[in-house]
């Protein structure tokens, strides 16, 4: 199934990554106007292959309750939404986006986070503290924020109120009332929407979200389903399976076919690669180097010969065939010819239905907003790390749970948290400042042992940024110099380089060096 996957990226420039919008069954005939792309920009055709909206968009969805989520061309591209005769419902003012769900969509405009909009373009509430949000679901939408913990997932409802407190590594979405949320351990199980664990972190994967009460997980390696009390209805014993309707498409030694609801065989595997039949009649399948689609007894009925095939959505199918993109009908006559160069990834996301983690870039976004308040939050100048300037090595090990071979033999400065992530645009790295070994005489040669008990001399925080923060060290510098209350600044130690603040315990030197942001703590320099 990835194989195909990248074919299809490769071809049809779209991308498939992780998640899917789930709107339920879904027929063709809702799909009035087909974004595709011919050179470099989208349009919009009918059925019949007509164009409707001119090629003008660098991308393009299709519509959803009347509106479809554009990026404008240009050397200044942004996003927006625009109505079935082309014209813009909602300015194309947005850095990001995503397509509309529960009748919410997210947008970020630049620095700024996500904010929550109707279809309208109204803003309903905004996310300020979120670095990344997905769409609704069943009236709850999964965000992240990063802590010093690192990312953390939860759920906000469509009020903007948080449901479910950020404290998952990985979500998926919601479906029946159940999501699927990985712990820290890497394991997988299920929530309620209060949070609450349904099934117990026992697997190692998640393969699609619950489906008439059914939902396949993996153990290890092999893909089975489970109920809704987490009972194996299939065992686990095939390499991939995908819920298909009454069936299920499953991988067995390399090869496609088709399982019942028992698990029991009834279209074997022999085909290199497969699509579910997702309710239609037929299914693509790859025999060979090529394409074509079988019958539900697992018969060739168009016969293999497109480099590419996609399910059928009501009485049409997309295929490629010599790099270019059309559509036939249930005979295998094309019905718009191969003449297209590529095609909405949302499209695609749309046709496949769910098919196992596939996201499209429009079902997420990540925040614009530079957090200087989360890098100051995160410095602790008077007890750094929950320590001070008489604490012990024993102290810091304690503290930071970690071991003594965290710590250098050979030099007094020791990397003790490496490169925390603060922000997606920031993180932290701290040094404690102390001679962890002494060497003790045995017989010719000397040993490093470690000791507990030295003193710390010295903190060091060194914050990096990238993304939107390169560039505003200073800024970062002087918003937690501000933090340093109780603090006078030293006018004639400082420099233009260094500042330097003192109290009546220890002084912090505070500076930029090789783009990073140094906060220097010691005792009171005499």
């Amino acid at each position: 199934m990835k194989k195909n996957l990248k074919f299809f990226v490769l071809f049809l420039y779209v991308v498939i990554s992780a998640s899917s919008c789930g709107e339920g069954e879904k027929s063709v005939s809702q799909i009035k106007l087909i974004p595709v792309k011919n050179g470099k920009e989208f349009q919009y055709i009918n059925m019949e292959g007509k164009i409707e909206i001119n090629p003008q968009f660098s991308e393009a969805t299709i519509f959803r309750n009347g509106l479809a989520l554009v990026k404008t061309s240009g050397e200044e591209p942004k996003w927006g939404f625009i109505s079935e005769d082309g014209k813009f419902a909602i300015s194309a003012n947005y850095k990001s986006a995503t397509v509309f769900s529960d009748d919410l969509a997210w947008v970020v405009s630049e620095n700024g986070p996500p904010s929550a909009i109707n279809n309208k373009g109204e803003i309903k509430f905004i996310l300020q503290d979120a670095a990344t949000v997905k769409i609704f679901s069943e009236g709850l939408a999964a965000f992240s924020i990063i802590d010093s913990s690192g990312e953390k997932w939860g759920f906000v409802n469509k009020e903007g109120k948080i449901a479910i407190n950020p404290q998952f590594k990985k979500t998926g979405r919601f479906s029946e009332s159940r999501c699927a949320v990985e712990n820290n351990e890497g394991k997988w199980g299920f929530i309620d929407k209060d949070g609450k664990i349904m099934i117990n972190y026992q697997f190692t994967k998640i393969g699609e979200r619950f489906i008439k009460s059914k939902a396949v997980v993996y153990l290890e390696e092999k893909a089975g389903v489970i109920d809704e009390s987490g009972k194996f209805v299939i065992n686990p014993q095939f390499s991939i399976m995908f819920n298909d309707g009454d069936k299920y498409l499953i991988e067995q030694d390399k090869k496609w076919g088709w399982c019942d609801k028992d698990g029991k065989i009834i279209i074997n595997p022999q085909f290199g690669e497969a699509f579910p039949f997702m309710g239609n009649d037929l299914a693509a399948v790859k025999s060979g180097k090529s394409w074509g689609y079988i019958d539900k007894d697992g018969k060739i009925v168009i016969n293999p010969q497109f480099d590419l095939a996609l399910p059928y959505n009501a009485k049409l199918a997309l295929v490629l065939t010599g790099k270019k993109i059309g559509f036939i009908d249930a005979e295998g006559k094309y019905i718009i010819n191969p003449q297209f160069d590529g095609v909405s990834n949302d499209l695609v996301t749309y046709l496949l239905n769910d098919l196992n983690k596939i996201d499209s870039k429009f079902y997420s976004v990540a925040t614009d907003y530079f957090n200087i308040t989360s890098i100051v939050n995160r410095i602790n100048i008077n007890n750094p790390e929950g320590l001070s300037l008489s604490s012990k090595l024993s102290d810091v090990v304690a503290k930071l749970k970690i071991t003594e071979n965290e710590f250098s033999k050979y030099s007094t400065v020791n990397l003790v948290i490496k490169n925390e992530k603060i922000t997606n645009d920031a993180s932290v790295g701290f040094y404690v400042i102390a001679r962890a070994y002494k060497e003790i005489p045995d017989g010719w040669y000397t040993q490093q042992i470690f000791n507990p008990d030295a003193i710390v001399q010295r903190y060091l925080y060194k914050i990096s940024l990238s993304g939107k923060g390169k560039g505003k060290e200073k800024e970062v510098k002087d918003a937690i110099e501000k933090t340093f209350t109780g603090y006078n600044k030293d006018e004639t130690k400082s420099t233009e380089a260094i500042n330097i603040f003192k109290n009546e315990s220890q002084t912090i030197r505070s500076y930029i060096e090789n783009y990073h942001i140094m906060i220097d703590i010691t005792n009171n320099i005499n």
